[in-house]
């Protein structure tokens, strides 16, 4: 009886996760022209503010 139902849910968990896995919306891949969030991470932007910011102390 408890065998039974043990296998009952593993087949429901089972066919959920097949189910998400044919039925989720897929993503759209970056093509040749669009940039991709991975990329930003090595392109960081190169006009940073440097007015009225504190001054640096030396740590000796």
């Amino acid at each position: 009886m408890r065998a039974s139902i043990v296998i009952v849910i593993v087949a429901i968990g089972a066919g959920a996760a097949g189910a998400w896995l044919v039925f989720a919306p897929r993503r759209p891949e970056p093509g040749q022209g669009t940039p991709s969030r991975a990329s930003d991470v090595f392109n960081p932007p190169q006009d940073y503010k440097t007015s009225g910011g504190q001054q640096m102390k030396p740590r000796w």
